[in-house]
């Protein structure tokens, strides 16, 4: 986040101020970690429906952010350089992925990967998305696109 807010970084400002406000609520709303203990990206034995998920009412829950790429000690500033999407859950447990810039940018590829490829999300990343969704109140109905 910028120290000085100037005309040309006002937006992200805000935007990442938002974010951090609907981290920290959503932190706490995320309680049974046991719920999360095999979705875990050395877990070869998750088996996921990959059903498409329903982009923007997971967004605007907040079971889910889209950041510039995460590294080992922060995140890269080029938001050219890729994205990571954080689950509710990675926040809550983890103190690293709260500080990583929101990506806008990479918003329209993210969400063609949540309603036309799902399985490019990953299996952990995938059942970490859904259980936030269920964790922050969302119904299965809302997680979900409708097959109609």
């Amino acid at each position: 986040m910028p120290d000085v807010v100037t005309n040309d970084n006002w937006q992200d400002y805000v935007a990442n101020k938002l974010a951090q406000k609907r981290i920290g609520e959503n932190a706490s709303k995320i309680r049974d970690l046991s719920k999360y203990e095999t979705l875990t990206s050395d877990n070869s034995n998750l088996k996921v429906d990959f059903l498409p998920l329903n982009f923007q009412t997971l967004k605007n829950i907040g079971a889910f952010r889209v950041t510039h790429q995460g590294l080992d000690d922060g995140y890269n500033p080029d938001p050219k350089a890729g994205f990571s999407i954080v689950s509710a859950y990675n926040d809550a447990v983890g103190d690293q992925t709260r500080n990583w810039k929101e990506n806008p940018s990479a918003l329209p590829v993210v969400q063609k990967m949540f309603e036309k490829m799902p399985q490019n999300i990953g299996a952990h990343k995938y059942m970490q998305i859904v259980q936030s969704a269920r964790d922050l109140g969302l119904p299965d109905e809302h997680i979900f696109l409708s097959k109609d």
